[in-house]
């Protein structure tokens, strides 16, 4: 075979050449046409959402600030040895947001604007404290907000979601929300103070115990409406826990664990079950308030492009009072 293909190169050649010569031609010719209906016709069209905007010309983005129209009084419970740390993470960080801060205190601290509750600040007093802290805002600050919100030092607020929450309700709804924390319209305040407080068959008159089952019972007794915190997509918007807690028992469902008996709907098991909304956590150390600031208001990705939102519409089917 090899000394045929010796004696007769052009013949082996001219085979090889006319075999190939034509598939070649035509498939390089395919590439090139496809190339060209590429760019031409099909780029422009597809969607390429990975693509980061390299122009930062964005105009996508809706910039709304609801701090005038959905006006928030914050009121947080401290003490006197929480002041240089817990409630100064508060007042630095999340507390700056509200329309105005309040802290509920066994000591005054003018620096941090605490004022005194009578009461040693023990946990077996959080009712009487929760019951002294809703009559003093309602006897002083009552007009200088829509919705009052209760929190205690160791919950972390988006203010911003939480107007967004709210911004579907009127004031004059007896309406409130919760927890960890709960924020109520004026409406709400005005019943709990006026009506339920002063008639012990409504509301609980002794001092001790815990504040979250004994302040709902007060106000749905004088039809003050428990409103949905969840999301559009169902997912809870204010968490008994912070997002860093390491535990699988705050993600995975155990009906034994206190966190799942806690709350009254579960939801997905899992991170993924946290809205991208979300308003409050809880058991938030002073420290990572600092943290959490920085990762919400001030960390950004480059290049990525905003994603589209619209405020929900208001709300016309509760009762107003």
């Amino acid at each position: 075979m090899a000394a045929e293909k010796s004696l007769f190169p052009e013949r082996n050649s001219h085979h090889l050449s006319s075999t190939f010569s034509g598939p070649v031609l035509f498939l390089f010719l395919g590439i090139g046409i496809g190339y060209l209906i590429t760019q031409v016709l099909l780029w422009p069209m597809i969607p390429f959402s990975y693509r980061p905007n390299r122009t930062l010309n964005i105009t996508s983005k809706i910039d709304v600030d609801l701090y005038e129209e959905v006006r928030v009084l914050c009121f947080v419970y401290t003490k006197s040895s929480q002041h240089h740390l817990q409630a100064t993470g508060v007042f630095r960080t999340w507390g700056k947001r509200c329309n105005k801060l309040v802290f509920m205190s066994d000591k005054e601290d003018t620096e941090i604007g605490a004022v005194s509750l009578p009461g040693n600040g023990n946990r077996i007093e959080t009712w009487r404290k929760t019951k002294q802290a809703l009559k003093y805002i309602y006897d002083f600050h009552l007009d200088e907000a829509d919705w009052f919100l209760e929190a205690d030092a160791e919950t972390y607020v988006v203010m911003e979601n939480l107007r967004h929450m709210l911004y579907p309700y009127s004031s004059a709804m007896p309406i409130y929300f919760g927890s960890p924390g709960i924020v109520m319209s004026r409406a709400a305040l005005r019943r709990f103070v006026e009506l339920s407080l002063p008639n012990p068959k409504l509301c609980e008159p002794t001092d001790t115990g815990a504040t979250m089952g004994k302040l709902k019972e007060c106000l749905e007794k004088v039809e003050v409406v428990a409103g949905n915190s969840r999301d559009f997509k169902g997912r809870r918007r204010m968490y008994l826990i912070d997002p860093q807690a390491r535990s699988n028992s705050y993600l995975r469902y155990d009906p034994n664990y206190w966190y799942w008996q806690y709350i009254s709907y579960r939801g997905q098991d899992g991170t993924f079950a946290w809205s991208n909304y979300a308003v409050s956590f809880h058991y938030v150390q002073a420290r990572n308030m600092f943290y959490f600031d920085y990762m919400i208001y001030r960390l950004r990705p480059f290049g990525r492009e905003l994603i589209n939102e619209s405020l929900p519409d208001k709300n016309r089917s509760s009762r107003e009072a």
